[in-house]
């Protein structure tokens, strides 16, 4: 849909999975962890997505999405949670990184410098609800909160842009994975998870010449 200088899509969508395969990570006294691959269930998805591009003003724009899923398991064939037995505890598990809301809202603003080129501003928020990242639901990503602004500077020449920026400036913490790990591997004491850390805020400068 458009109107004007703006434009917003939408899309509703409900996906049916049999058969899933999953890379099924366990903790294991020897190894640290095992994977198996299995084909662990069928499930249902019902999810809504919106996006957009509104021209505030003629050098002003702001940027949205949002998302939404709804995701659960019609049948299970694998012991997920690992106690044993395949029944409805299994089926009530969340499925792994399916983030239930997401949403993304930013600003972009151009100013002419004159004879010298333009500056481009912009600043966007970004938020990812907390998801299961292992199977068993006994690992999870947590929501994540990620703030990134910039100012470039580009020459009218085409030549040069010269750009400040920052990254993650909430200094949220973020990780990919969260994998458990055995009480013992080995004789020696473990316990705990495997969750390797992403990078806190970031600041930095860049200048780039074209021939």
């Amino acid at each position: 849909m458009e109107f004007g200088r703006s434009r917003l899509n939408g899309a509703l969508f409900y996906n049916e999975i049999e058969d899933m395969q999953r890379e099924v990570n366990t903790a294991d006294p020897v190894s640290g962890v095992v994977q198996v691959i299995k084909n662990t269930a069928d499930a249902e998805i019902l999810g809504l997505e919106l996006d957009g591009t509104f021209s505030i003003t003629d050098s002003l724009v702001l940027q949205a999405s949002v998302g939404y899923i709804d995701p659960e398991y019609t049948e299970v064939r694998f012991d997920l949670n690992g106690d044993g037995v395949i029944d409805g505890r299994d089926k009530d598990l969340e499925l792994p990184r399916a983030a239930e809301w997401t949403y993304t809202v930013g600003l972009n603003h151009d100013l002419p410098l004159g004879d010298w080129g333009y500056m481009a501003t912009r600043i966007s928020y970004a938020y990812r609800d907390d998801s299961a990242y292992t199977d068993n639901n006994l690992g999870w990503i947590l929501d994540q909160e990620i703030l990134d602004a910039g100012i470039d500077f580009y020459s009218n020449d085409g030549h040069w842009a010269f750009g400040i920026y920052g990254r993650n400036l909430l200094d949220d913490v973020k990780h990919g994975g969260d994998t458990q790990l055995p009480d013992l591997l080995g004789p020696v004491p473990t316990g705990g998870t495997f969750s390797p850390l992403a990078r806190g805020s970031i600041y930095g400068l860049e200048v780039t010449y074209s021939l």
